[in-house]
């Protein structure tokens, strides 16, 4: 088994980047509004945490969701390729690799209709709600 080595080494590279992330690149815009509240209740001019902040918090998740999305799919890609590649003479291990291949196509054109299909409807409507992810609440009115 010689390339068990450079997986583990590959795998080593990759846990190390994950934990070497700084917790703080995730959140891609600040809180504010019904996120945070001052020390005196008063919504939107402090800087403690409501129960509103899962909205932001989900928000931001959702906002990265896609650049995740097409990482998964271009790993699956590179994956499909170099199983592809070392196949070799057997008879499985293509079709295994066209299919892991298909796949992760089919998931990256899927994603990108969705987001595709919600901007287009966002356009067309004026309604650009349907992009910004919000919780209602009994303050709002919504």
């Amino acid at each position: 088994m010689q390339l068990r080595k450079p997986f583990i080494a590959l795998n080593t590279f990759i846990l190390s980047s994950f934990l070497a992330a700084q917790p703080v690149g995730a959140q891609t815009k600040s809180w504010s509004g019904v996120c945070v509240a001052s020390d005196q209740g008063v919504v939107g001019n402090g800087d403690v945490a409501t129960i509103q902040g899962l909205q932001c918090l989900i928000a931001n998740v959702f906002s990265i969701f896609l650049t995740l999305i097409g990482l998964a799919g271009f790993v699956m890609l590179i994956y499909g390729a170099f199983r592809y590649l070392i196949s070799g003479g057997s008879t499985d291990a293509p079709g295994k690799a066209k299919n892991a291949i298909t796949y992760a196509v089919y998931g990256l054109i899927l994603a990108l209709s969705a987001w595709f299909i919600l901007n287009i409807i966002a356009e067309f409507t004026g309604v650009k709600s349907i992009l910004n992810f919000a919780i209602p609440s009994s303050d709002t009115g919504l």
